[in-house]
């Protein structure tokens, strides 16, 4: 019986991979055809064309986290992979069939950390004399354009589409402020806060910015402008005269033109007949970047690489960024990769790419003790700040043996905030009563349904006290300084990365390759020695789990019959499934929480 039980599950197992098979086929083609573009197309390096232009098309948006490469990995997760795409750009400056590379801008998500790293990468490649090139239909026709201009910039040519407009007005934080209507509807937030500038509870407790959050924040702002401004300066060498040009902002192409921002009016066609002079093919900086992936030699030193991207919260990380999901950062993920880092003999540096608001303390602190326990064992960890790394965020980081954050990184917000919204006051206009029992005389602390006594009250007060100067304490010990030094500049105030490399919390300036080579530094890798980025954990590969979830679940692949009649469909499939995509691909296609969303379009 168990041989035709086998037998049954095999066949069941063969129906369903030819099932999903053809409906994977049928996503490519679909995809392929309803983006199909000759701007790129995936190859291997020994396909790669003898002269190439590499594209960059920020409208499918930048990704990074952990991921696992394949062959199909561009059909699933358009988009460029930031470290990967970087990378890939210094490979082709010494790459004698890379001419070249064309920006194209204007359209799609773009945050500001990502925008400098990727900048300097393309500007760094526009030294070398090679030919580069940006173009966008407009720069404001969705909304201001002015990071899809700063990025653009570093480019030696900037074209823009006739009919655009050049919508550089720089940045702007904005909030909600709630208190008039939570009173109107009888809500009342019963929040406190450690210390002044934590205005992540304000938006329900005022109703309008606070004098200190107004001017911490327009610090923020004013710091990264000057920064965005001074590059631009530099790139279209107009020292002095970027500033009042952005506050005339928009300016329609024709002023473009005339104040030399700008250095030509086309169309794409116009664009790209320009670059594919002679034998020149588009290649797409992902293909690119995939197919000339370097092998790592076998004496290759290893890094563990662990992404910390999203709120903060206990438990397991959440979402997947290849499949475009937003992301969490749970406390047993990231403390476990730590840990299992740690104890990996192999593992000589750990790098942690931190990109988070913050969110629970508990959480935090679990993190914390991993980075902590890996300074003891003598590990070094090295703290890659992206976007933002504030409050919770921070404190992972606090301890570690380097942090390195982009000049327009959002980071500090060290302080703590907690409380309720009660609600009696809404229950009372709308007739509804709530009644109950408790055991405990704290049971009901935290109801929604009353306000917190003055005993209650105190004992918020007591927990947020000893919230923070926990948080200050472990800062204090991280960064080499006193609990008083830190209190100065962790009152809940955010800092660009620029401003928190002057007041001492982190560092050194920089991007994900410079945390990188800190890091080859602090485990003393020879340069001759190359190295190996290992994500921890593991990685799944893409595909494994789209076929798992359309299959119902991991336990239908844990057949040993279904798997291997799947993975021989696959590979008899796969010069089929290259082939479609070859052909037809489009390149285009919570206490400590600071409360802080990116900056960018």
């Amino acid at each position: 019986m168990s041989f035709f039980r086998f037998l049954f599950k095999g066949i069941i197992g063969l129906f369903a991979a030819l099932g999903l098979l053809v409906i994977l086929i049928t996503v490519l083609v679909g995809v392929a055809i309803n983006n199909a573009d000759d701007l790129g197309k995936t190859v291997d390096n020994q396909n790669l064309p003898s002269e190439i232009i590499l594209t960059i098309d920020l409208s499918q948006g930048i990704w990074e986290g952990p991921y696992k490469t394949s062959y199909l990995s561009n059909s699933f997760q358009p988009g460029i992979p930031l470290h990967d795409a970087i990378e890939a750009l210094y490979r082709a400056q010494k790459d004698p069939r890379v001419k070249g590379v064309l920006v194209r801008a204007g359209r799609g998500p773009l945050g500001l950390a990502q925008a400098q790293e990727l900048r300097r990468a393309i500007k760094d490649f526009a030294k070398t004399g090679k030919w580069s090139a940006s173009f966008a239909e407009t720069y404001g026709e969705a909304g201001h354009g002015t990071l899809h201009y700063y990025l653009a910039s570093a480019a030696e040519t900037v074209w823009i589409q006739p009919s655009g407009d050049l919508d550089i007005s720089g940045f702007s934080m904005e909030s909600p402020y709630l208190r008039p209507v939570l009173d109107e509807i009888g809500v009342l937030p019963q929040f406190s806060q450690r210390h002044e500038f934590k205005g992540v509870m304000n938006m329900f407790t005022s109703d309008s910015m606070p004098e200190p959050v107004r001017q911490n924040t327009q610090g923020v702002l004013d710091s990264i402008f000057a920064q965005i401004e001074k590059e631009i300066s530099i790139s279209r060498e107009k020292p002095g005269e970027i500033g009042s040009l952005m506050n005339r902002s928009p300016l329609s192409a024709v002023e473009a033109i005339d104040t030399d921002l700008v250095d030509r009016i086309g169309y794409w066609d116009e664009v790209r007949s320009e670059a594919l002079v002679e034998d020149r093919e588009f290649v797409n900086i992902a293909d690119y970047a995939f197919s000339t992936e370097p092998e790592v030699p076998e004496d290759a030193s290893r890094i563990a690489l662990i992404y910390g991207m999203g709120e903060i919260h206990l438990g397991d990380s959440q979402g997947d960024p290849f499949f475009g999901g937003g992301m969490s950062m749970g406390s047993d993920t990231i403390a476990r990769a730590i840990s299992d880092a740690i104890d990996d003999p192999t593992i000589e540096a750990i790098l942690l790419r931190i990109d988070s608001p913050g969110g629970s303390y508990v959480a935090s602190d679990v993190m914390w003790r991993e980075v902590v326990r890996a300074k003891e064992v003598g590990k070094p960890v090295i703290i890659s700040m992206g976007e933002v790394a504030a409050s919770g965020g921070y404190f992972v980081s606090a301890p570690a043996h380097k942090i390195l954050a982009n000049p327009v990184t959002i980071t500090g917000s060290i302080g703590v905030a907690g409380g309720k919204m009660v609600l009696s006051g809404l229950w009372d206009k709308v007739g509804v009563n709530w009644d109950g029992v408790k055991a405990g005389d704290n049971a009901d602390l935290y109801s929604a349904n009353k306000a917190f006594t003055n005993e209650g009250w105190e004992r918020l007060q007591g927990s947020l006290d000893r919230i923070y100067e926990d948080f200050t304490v472990k800062v204090g010990e991280g960064r080499g300084r006193t609990q008083q030094e830190i209190h100065t500049i962790a009152k809940g105030q955010i800092w660009s990365g620029l401003q928190a490399k002057e007041n001492g919390l982190i560092d050194q300036l920089g991007g994900f390759r410079e945390a990188v080579q800190v890091a080859r530094e602090a485990a003393m890798i020879h340069d001759d020695i190359a190295h190996e980025l290992v994500v921890f954990p593991t990685p799944r590969d893409p595909l494994e789990e789209l076929l798992e979830n359309a299959m119902g679940g991991p336990m239908i692949l844990s057949d040993p019959a279904v798997l291997k009649s799947l993975k021989s469909l696959l590979k008899i499939a796969s010069p089929m499934l290259q082939g479609i995509e070859q052909a037809t691909q489009d390149p285009r296609v919570s206490v400590l929480n600071s409360g802080i969303k990116p900056l960018g379009n």
